[in-house]
């Protein structure tokens, strides 16, 4: 990286920067002297209110790789990378209208959990090693990765510094504060990375002349592509691949059955608060396109240097030297603690969720006798080993070019069993867990195969070279569409689940829940179609 980018921190920088890891750390530590149990400490005592909710959601999804990766998409394809967040939105109206009514009906600590009382507890252990694989070797390896090239690319530290440095300050404050420490600290950084990106955009499109200046700058570059959110078939980020791959299969996993998201909604004091929890971050989703995605636009329109030390342009460099070129001294602390901030929301919560898993679906699944203070010992000694495993597999992260594709990628395809295995529980009665075990067994042989064939010439799956199913997400609904055949066949030719497992798990209703009045119903579905007219008209407006 050219050392013409190195930042130059003010005095007042590294007081902002200061201040942000100070208050961290006092929430982290004041919360660990709240909890007594293990219910306190992995949920939170169950008593997290909507906004805290809301909040935590969008800042634990919004890591250093959003900010990395949404500006080098915006720069690369344009506005249609932020389809992802945008899909969100739909993905989160129907955590609030199905899932999450359901997984507080049963008080489950863990989705695995949930997943065992419809499919028995060989599911439930597939779906832990999942979330515990993905957890170390893409989300918080790809998080810790980015967020520490960037911090190191703009300031010149050390880079294995920042790596651990980063990695031990949010393992203490998770350790000892538990999912309370990280649901108050993600509030905190949630509005610290809307801040701070803020200031970038606005600075960015003053520097262009508004919108009008950016649409010109387009024009006269032949790049006015940029600014669509929808593309064709033909296309590798494809609108109908984003439906059928994103919103259908991986972003609902993603937002209604991923551990590492769904914990704050498990925490909720009650359904009403989980469920305007969920709408508030589908509201909050709508904000990255114009704080993320649109910078990386506005860097294309600028043609700022982004060249990689190949002589190539590096996409990923898009923020660096958007933050070196627009921020005068000052601010700049502000935008690396909004980068920190970030970066450390995400990682907390993969952290908090790791041991979750490890302490509930391992140790008093195998161990039930196991006192609570036990299993939070265990809980907090799997987060060291987390932490750890995702630093140590961050130089396998960096042999990618892309690592927001990469980590979009490779969720997209694996997380279609589950995801599909998850959807049709909730949806048809009459599917099994030797279904379920048949769905799995398919959609991860498909998702290795179809992976492995996409980043090979020739391919082994000729059919899939067609033009219109050349994005990963449309060949993840390929994978999604076997692995409900297999789901369907199979549960048809074996008997049907009992009558308590079909009505009394997995049922969609809609019903008032714990701590909810009809009015509070009535006021959440008005919100719900608020919400989603909102994301439909931005969508037409920028198609």
């Amino acid at each position: 990286m050219p050392s013409h980018l190195t930042i130059h921190l003010s005095a007042a920088d590294y007081l902002i920067i200061l201040v942000y890891l100070l208050v961290t750390i006092s929430l982290g530590l004041h919360f660990a002297r709240k909890w007594k149990g293990s219910e306190d400490f992995f949920l939170a005592g169950r008593s997290l209110t909507w906004p805290i909710i809301g909040l935590s959601l969008f800042a634990t999804n919004i890591s250093a790789e959003h900010f990395v990766g949404l500006a080098a998409g915006g720069n690369r394809e344009g506005l249609v990378q932020g389809c992802y967040e945008w899909m969100a939105c739909y993905c989160l109206l129907m955590l609030a209208g199905v899932f999450a009514p359901q997984y507080l009906k049963h008080k489950v600590f863990t989705i695995p959990e949930y997943f065992e009382k419809r499919f028995g507890a060989k599911v439930r252990m597939l779906l832990t090693i999942y979330f515990l694989v993905m957890i170390i070797f893409t989300k918080s390896s790809v998080a810790l990765y980015s967020g520490t090239r960037v911090l190191c690319d703009l300031t010149g530290w050390d880079f294995q510094l920042i790596l651990w440095g980063i990695g031990i300050f949010t393992a203490i404050y998770t350790m000892v504060g538990g999912l309370a420490a990280v649901v108050y600290t993600d509030a905190l950084q949630a509005i610290i990375l809307i801040g701070g990106s803020i200031v970038l955009t606005g600075l960015g499109m003053h520097q262009v002349g508004g919108w009008d200046g950016l649409t010109e700058r387009l024009q006269h570059l032949g790049k006015t592509d940029l600014l669509s959110m929808v593309k064709g078939p033909e296309s590798n980020s494809s609108f109908i691949g984003f439906i059928l791959g994103n919103f259908l299969v991986g972003g609902m996993f993603y937002w209604c059955m991923d551990q590492v998201n769904v914990q704050r909604v498990l925490g909720a004091k009650n359904v009403r608060e989980a469920r305007l929890g969920a709408i508030f971050a589908g509201f909050l989703k709508i904000i990255p396109v114009f704080i993320l995605v649109l910078p990386g636009v506005i860097a294309a329109a600028l043609a700022l240097d982004i060249q990689g030390g190949n002589g190539l342009a590096d996409y990923n460099r898009t923020y660096s030297v958007l933050v070196q070129t627009l921020l005068p001294a000052g601010l700049k602390g502000l935008v690396l603690a909004a980068l920190l901030a970030a970066l450390m929301s995400s990682i907390s919560s993969m952290y908090n969720s790791a041991s979750t898993l490890v302490a509930r679906d391992l140790v008093d699944r195998f161990h039930p006798e196991t006192s609570q203070r036990t299993q939070i010992l265990i809980g907090q000694f799997a987060l060291i080993l987390v932490m750890v495993g995702g630093i140590l597999t961050t130089p396998l992260i960096g042999k990618y070019t892309h690592l927001w594709e990469y980590l979009q990628e490779v969720t997209a395809y694996f997380s279609v069993p589950f995801a599909v295995v998850g959807l049709c529980g909730v949806f048809i009665r009459r599917v099994n867990r030797s279904g379920a075990y048949a769905a799995i067994l398919t959609g991860v042989t498909m998702s290795a195969l179809l992976m492995a064939d996409s980043h090979t010439q020739g391919g082994l799956f000729s059919i899939l070279r067609h033009p219109y199913l050349n994005s990963f997400l449309t060949r993840s609904f390929v994978c999604a569409f076997a692995s409900f055949i297999a789901l369907m066949i199979v549960s048809l030719l074996t008997p049907q689940p009992a009558e308590t497992v079909q009505t009394g798990v997995f049922s969609f209703s809609w019903k008032r829940g714990e701590g909810e009045s009809d009015r509070d119903l009535r006021l959440a579905g008005i919100w719900m179609v608020v919400l989603f007219i909102s994301v439909t008209t931005l969508f037409w407006i920028f198609r």
